[in-house]
Formats: C-alpha cells, structure tokens, sequence
C-alpha cells in the first residue's frame, strides 16, 4: 500500500504469493484442511479466482489510480497452525531505503504495524495483533518484494473485530489487543 500510493510500483503487475497456516485456509467439513493431510504437504489453492481477488485489485486501484489487471494472487497452505507471510513481488525503480521510507510515513501512529530492516517471520506475530511488513527492492532489475506476516488468529477476523469495536466505542484502539507476542 505504501509503494503505490506514494507511486514507487506499477500496479498492473503485481504479483501476490501467500503461505498461510491451516487455521488461514478456513474452515468447513471439507478433510483437506485436516493434519493427516496438512502435515508434510504444500498446496496451492484458490487458484485464479481466489475471494479475496477483488478487494486486492479495488485497494490497489484505489491507492495508485492505475488498473490492477495484471494482479497474481495465490495462497498456498503450509503445514502450521497459524500464520500468513505474503510475499509480493513489483515491478518499480525504488530502493530498500526508500520503500521503508514510504512505508514508515504511511504506517505512523499505526498501533499494530512493525516497518522491519529484516524480512519478517510468521513467529514475529504469534499471539499478537501486530503486522510486520519490509522490502527489498533491486532498482536496476525493477524489481521490489514487499513482504508482510501477520497471526490471522490475532489480526485476523477476530483481532480486526476487537480494533474496530474498539473505534466504535470511543475506547483507546488498543485496549485488550497489545499483549505481548507468544515467542519462542
């Protein structure tokens, strides 16, 4: 988000490669989600069409006012529990520096957002709220990788829910959501 609104990427080309743990994979009577086929297994799935296609393409429309027709997006389900890292691949002239530059202004006063050095680690935000992103970016190859890992159990649906009550309610964004991650 940060690269496109300040028009450090192009946005018709990008391209979206998720591991998710199971728990990001959803839930349903369906037994492939299930650790006998889970463990020591790799899979791609939501190929093409995944849900969550059209906000991606609508969010990057909006913030850099191109089209996002060239958009790529495919989760793959990792043996673990719980967990996302999203790495993103961009075509664009931009440095490390000044991607987490950009990212650092857009993300200020965000609670929850960690702007890294280092490319994050799912086990950065277990049990937590919090979202870590980072770049790397190669101008002479226009190429930049931006990449985010968030707990979908904690910023996912239900640590969303608690932040937007939160906002809701008058209470302070945080309240009941800035424990401390569970790591090791």
């Amino acid at each position: 988000a940060p690269l496109l609104a300040d028009k450090l990427i192009e946005p018709g080309n990008i391209v979206i490669d998720v591991k998710t743990g199971i728990s990001g994979a959803g839930r349903g009577g369906d037994s492939k989600f299930g650790y006998a086929e889970s463990n020591e297994n790799l899979v791609p799935y939501g190929l093409l069409r995944h849900t969550h296609m059209p906000e991606i393409a609508r969010t990057i429309e909006q913030l850099s006012g191109g089209s996002a027709a060239g958009l790529v997006f495919t989760p793959h389900l990792v043996p673990m529990t719980r967990g996302i890292l999203a790495t993103i691949y961009c075509r664009g002239r931009a440095s490390t520096g000044q991607c987490l530059d950009a990212a650092r202004r857009f993300y200020a006063g965000r609670a929850f957002v960690r702007v890294t050095d280092k490319p994050p680690q799912t086990k950065w935000a277990t049990g937590s709220n919090l979202a870590f992103v980072s770049y790397a970016a190669d101008p002479e190859r226009n190429l930049v990788i931006a990449m985010g890992v968030v707990d979908n159990l904690g910023k996912g649906a239900a640590g969303q829910a608690v932040q937007n009550a939160n906002l809701i309610c008058g209470l302070p964004e945080t309240a009941g959501l800035d424990g401390l991650p569970v790591w090791p």
